[in-house]
Formats: C-alpha cells, sequence, structure tokens
C-alpha cells in the first residue's frame, strides 16, 4: 500500500521541528509500541542531533516481551528508552525520570554555575502515536486537546510541566513518500494516516495475512471461524457480525473496517506488528 497523505502543516511543523531543536535540550520521541520500526521518521533521523528519549507508548497493548527487547535495542549510548502507557498514573514519574538523565550535562552545568535547574524538551513523532496524551500525564491534567485520530494536534505548543521543565508538543508528521509497502500498512493499522485516504478493504486484507503470519489463532478465537487473507476471509467476519449490504450480499468493506477497529481497540489482544530482532 502506498502512502501519499502529507497535508501542508506536515510540511510547516517538520521546518517547526527543525527550528526549535535549537532552543531543546532532548528529544522525546513517541512510538506505537505496536509498529516501533514503522514510527520512525527519517526526516527526524537526519535533524536530531540531541539527547533522545525513545517513549515506547501503548505499551499496554503489546507483549511484554517484544516491548522489551525494543528497550534493550534502543537503549543505546546517550538514548534512553522507557515504555508507557500514555493515559496511567505511573507514566508522570517514569518521563519525569528519563528526561531528567537524557538532559544531566545541562542540568550539571546549570547547577555548577548556581542558576536553576530549567530545560526544554520537544516531543515528535508520526501521527496518532499518542504524543499529546504524553504531554498531559507529564503535566498531571489535560494542557492539551487529544484525540484518536491522525492530524489532531495542527501546530507547536509549548507546556509547562513545573518549574524546572518546559515541553514543546509538535503535530505528528510523515514524510512526503512512504515507499516501503509493509511500513505504509502498518502506520495506516495503527492509525497514523487519515483513513479517508485509504482503501479500507486493501488494509483490511493486509492486516489479515499480517494477523495469520504471527497466529492463526489470533482471528479464528475473535470471530468463531477461519479467516483467510482474500474476500473470501472478510466474507467470514462479515458473516460472523451479520454485516449486510441492501441486496443481502455480505458487507465486506465494513467488515475490514470493524476488523481494523478491533485491532486498534485492543480486542484481538496483545499485539506487535514488527519485532525488534526482525
Amino acid at each position: 500500500m502506498e502512502i501519499n497523505w502529507f497535508p501542508g502543516h506536515m510540511a510547516k511543523s517538520t521546518r517547526e521541528i527543525e527550528n526549535n531543536l535549537r532552543c531543546c535540550d532532548c528529544v522525546v520521541y513517541v512510538l506505537d509500541c505496536r509498529a516501533v520500526r514503522s514510527c520512525f521518521n527519517p526526516n527526524f533521523d537526519a535533524m536530531i542531533n540531541r539527547p533522545v528519549v525513545y517513549v515506547l507508548n501503548k505499551a499496554d497493548t503489546a507483549p511484554e516481551t517484544a516491548v522489551n527487547e525494543w528497550l534493550d535495542k534502543l537503549s543505546r549510548g546517550d538514548d534512553i528508552a522507557v515504555a508507557v502507557d500514555g493515559t496511567s498514573a505511573a507514566c508522570r514519574k517514569k518521563l519525569l525520570a528519563a528526561i531528567k538523565r537524557a538532559c544531566s550535562a545541562v542540568i550539571e552545568k546549570q547547577h555548577k554555575r548556581g542558576a536553576l535547574v530549567h530545560v526544554r524538551a520537544i516531543v515528535v513523532g508520526v501521527p496518532n502515536t499518542g504524543k499529546t496524551t504524553v504531554i498531559n500525564s507529564l503535566c498531571g491534567k489535560a494542557r492539551l486537546k487529544t484525540g484518536n485520530r491522525a492530524g489532531v494536534t495542527r501546530s507547536a505548543q509549548w507546556a509547562r510541566v513545573d518549574e524546572s521543565l518546559d515541553i514543546l508538543d509538535t503535530p505528528g508528521t510523515l514524510y512526503p513518500k512512504i515507499t516501503d509497502k509493509a511500513v505504509g500498512e502498518n502506520l495506516a493499522i495503527i492509525g497514523s494516516v487519515k483513513d479517508e485516504v485509504l482503501d479500507v478493504t486493501e488494509l483490511g486484507l493486509a492486516l489479515i495475512n499480517k494477523l495469520n503470519g504471527i497466529d492463526e489463532g489470533i482471528l479464528s478465537s475473535r470471530y468463531g471461524c477461519s479467516v483467510a487473507g482474500n474476500a473470501e476471509g472478510l466474507e467470514s467476519i462479515a458473516r460472523s457480525r451479520g454485516f449486510k449490504l441492501r441486496g443481502g450480499e455480505w458487507d465486506i468493506e465494513r467488515a475490514a473496517g470493524a476488523l481494523i477497529d478491533d485491532f486498534r481497540k485492543g480486542r484481538l489482544g496483545k499485539i506487535v506488528l514488527e519485532r525488534a530482532h526482525i
């Protein structure tokens, strides 16, 4: 699946991120645990020159072993990786500690000068990874607008976490052309691409094949039948859910949408589309 969704605000956001990096002490890079590799934006990787805190968000939706593999892979050198559920009470304490570690060199210099400790962090990531939710958890209350869909944050917004930390939320940003089919599919499946630009049936078929490649029991457990990676498979889901069109045919497009929603809402269990070692 080729994704070409790159609205104007994303180009503007990329420029803003590059400019704001100059006044920030670390980068908080939010990734969706279910598709960590696909959530890396090559544009960010080319411009980041600060310590990074990789935040593997939505950790409650993924198997713990798979999450730990990514934590080990990403915790290298000055970079730190933490796994969180951005909506949980424990998120704030874990993130504050990680940001403090990432900014330790800056904090030490401020201490030596006798200055008050104050650091700035910038939050980046592709759409719908939960960046704003993470920031609201850090702040201890809902400072910024959130939504479980791509494109809610449209411009950069500063938020005061406490007297020692300011954090900049940025819009979820993709890159102009995603040529890797698997990456495009994964981003679409986790909701990082606006649903209105997708072929839902095609995406549903892609998700069936990915899930069957992990464990064929995932779909049969949910829908009570074997689900093949073709139109008949979507028809099986439609039949199990009673999705019919007016003429009596099975509504496979609605079935595909229901399948994608079941994955996103965690109704299919704890699943990752990508493993760190593969």
